[in-house]
Order: structure tokens, then sequence, then C-alpha cells
């Protein structure tokens, strides 16, 4: 029997582990990228910690509105294709609504998974704000956003501030 719990960001060990496993090529510790008020759906298989996603806040900029956001950060789940990612987003996504967010955000490569939880690609140009200046992202690397409210224009431009552990 599976179970989804959400808590704040005292992960246990075995989060770490599923994360290191999930993202060989990622640098960083994942210890020290969470920050205090972070959120984290795991999926547990009996004892076992089978999936993580967690989630902080952010703020996207759009031409007329600054939006605080839901980030989704580290979705993984072992074996993956096995439902488990997708208990784990979809326990998220209850919590961020009911913290009356208007709109959440990720990036990823895995298009079809969050289109099928409802997830549109975000079409319009988007870049960073770093050091007082906005820099282009590269065609491709858009993020993905589950709009609750905001009514946000897909077409926009969308900008994000640069955070330390950002790939560009």
């Amino acid at each position: 029997m599976s179970s989804v719990i959400v808590t704040r960001p005292d992960l246990p060990e075995a989060a770490f582990e599923l994360l290191r496993i999930a993202f060989p090529e990622d640098e960083d510790d994942p210890r020290t990228f969470w920050p205090p008020d972070s959120v984290h759906a795991l999926e547990y298989k009996g004892d076992k910690l089978v999936a993580h996603a967690g989630f902080l806040e952010r703020t996207l900029h759009l031409p007329d509105q600054d939006i605080v956001t839901a980030y989704i950060e580290y979705v993984a789940a072992e074996p993956r294709n096995s439902g488990h990612g997708t208990a784990v987003m979809k326990a998220l996504t209850e919590e961020i609504k009911r913290r009356a967010y208007k709109l959440a955000a990720l990036g990823t490569g895995s298009h079809a998974f969050y289109s099928r939880l409802g997830w549109k690609l975000w079409r319009g140009p988007t870049g960073y704000r770093k050091d007082g200046r906005t820099y282009d992202m590269p065609i491709g690397e858009n993020p993905m956003v589950l709009d609750f409210g905001a009514n946000i224009n897909l077409d926009d431009r969308l900008d994000r501030d640069w955070r330390e552990g950002d790939r560009r």
C-alpha cells in the first residue's frame, strides 16, 4: 500500500538519496537547496520512499504583473512510470490550491508527463533578471505553468529572478 504525505523541509535522508539517483548530473547538494518555507510531497510504499516533489516560492514577472508562484523542483520517482510521480504531483497541486497560489510553474524536459496533469507550456519569450539586467533564455527552455486564476497569457514575456544554483 502507498501513502503520500505533505511536509516541510525536514526531509529524510532517503529523499536526498532518491534525488541523487534521479538527478545524477546535479553537482549541488540538494540539502542546501530548500528554503525553510518549502513544501514537499513524499510517497512511501510500505516504509520505502518512492517519490518526491517539492515547491518553493518564486516571483515571476509578466508585462503587467508580478506573481508569487509555487515553483516546483526536483520531481523524482523510482521506479519511473509507476504512477508515483503522478501521485506526488497531485498531492502537491492540492497543497498549492489550498494555499491559494494563483500560479504554479516548473522547468522540465518531460512535457508529456506534465501536460497529462493539466500543465501548459509557456509559448512566449522567457528570461531572467540578474544585477539589474534582463537576459533571454535559450529557445526550448520555456517553463510549464498551471494557472489557478492568474489569467495569464502564455504568449507574453515571462521573466524570473536569478537564483543561485540556476543553470543560466
